[in-house]
């Protein structure tokens, strides 16, 4: 009996453990989440150094997570439009954003993401653009497109959905 005891209460040990292993495993969601989150932080130039290298840092970072081919279509209303085919595109542009706007504040509010399948998702946000050099902020909402390649997500394709009234 001592013996049947020790084997249930070892069986219910494990399997907690793997319960809660499973709950604290990242869910897809969350993985898409980081992978925005981390293309937001190279974006901003907040809590930034200026340097040349950090520059060159952050744009490495924002292409880890954008497919070759990504697509970008964005009315910002208060840095302009424009169209990007590719990450080389998309890298020479934000290489080039400290010189116009050395300070550039990027926040990402609202995020809701949307599986469409295993290697496709949809992601809306809503993003507030502040410049050092204007005294207001916008805000815009914006869709992106992800895909999984090789088990991790990577942005496609980023266009905006609607203007929201400056802030």
């Amino acid at each position: 009996m001592n013996t049947r005891f020790v084997r249930i209460a070892l069986f219910l040990a494990i399997a907690a453990a793997l319960t809660a292993l499973i709950r604290l495993m990242p869910t897809e969601e969350d993985r898409i989440r980081v992978v925005i989150l981390k293309a937001r932080a190279a974006i901003s130039s907040e809590n930034r150094t200026k340097s040349p290298l950090d520059t060159l840092a952050r744009v490495g970072e924002l292409t880890t997570c954008l497919t070759r081919d990504i697509i970008v279509n964005v009315d910002v209303f208060s840095l302009g439009a424009g169209s990007l085919q590719g990450a080389e595109e998309v890298r020479g542009a934000v290489l080039a954003l400290p010189q116009v706007y050395p300070e550039l504040k990027v926040r990402f509010d609202d995020i809701r993401i949307t599986l469409e399948d295993r290697l496709q998702a949809r992601a809306w946000f809503v993003a507030t653009i502040t410049p050092k050099d204007r005294e207001s902020s916008g805000a815009q909402e914006f869709a992106i497109s992800l895909r999984r390649i090789d088990g991790r997500w990577f942005i496609s394709r980023i266009e905006t959905v609607r203007s929201l009234k400056p802030q």
